[in-house]
């Protein structure tokens, strides 16, 4: 009886969890609009769900923090809201970030030095949702 009241305790607290957070997108995938850029190598996630977001790892070119100058990774929505902002450093290829899930974002590489836009990368995080 104990065991039954137990998974019952946590199922509920699951589905309030659930319920709470909005829209939970499982098996996420993140889709790449363009590759052609000299700053974006790739964007991947090996996040298993999400609620708003999922963390994504980025791959800059060699090249993109060192003679492009990138200092600074922006996540932009698709309304041009920012939607997370982190620094990076010289010789640094792989960044750590939140990508929103549903809707198309733009990842801007900065140069916040001379204050120019180095390159962007339109991505989408796909996967299937359930309210």
């Amino acid at each position: 009886m104990e065991h039954t009241s137990r998974l019952w305790r946590v199922t509920l607290v699951g589905l309030l969890l659930v319920a709470c957070s909005g829209c939970v997108t499982v098996q996420p995938d993140v889709v790449v609009q363009e590759d052609d850029s000299s700053v974006f190598e790739s964007v991947t996630t090996n996040s298993e769900w999400g609620t708003s977001s999922v963390q994504a790892s980025v791959t800059l070119t060699s090249s993109a923090t060192t003679s492009q100058g990138v200092t600074q990774i922006n996540v932009i929505t698709r309304d041009g809201k920012s939607f997370y902002t982190t620094t990076v450093d010289s010789g640094q290829t792989n960044v750590s970030l939140p990508v929103p899930t549903g809707q198309a974002s733009t990842l801007v590489a900065v140069n916040t030095v001379n204050g120019t836009v180095v390159g962007m990368q339109n991505v989408t995080v796909t996967g299937t949702r359930y309210p």
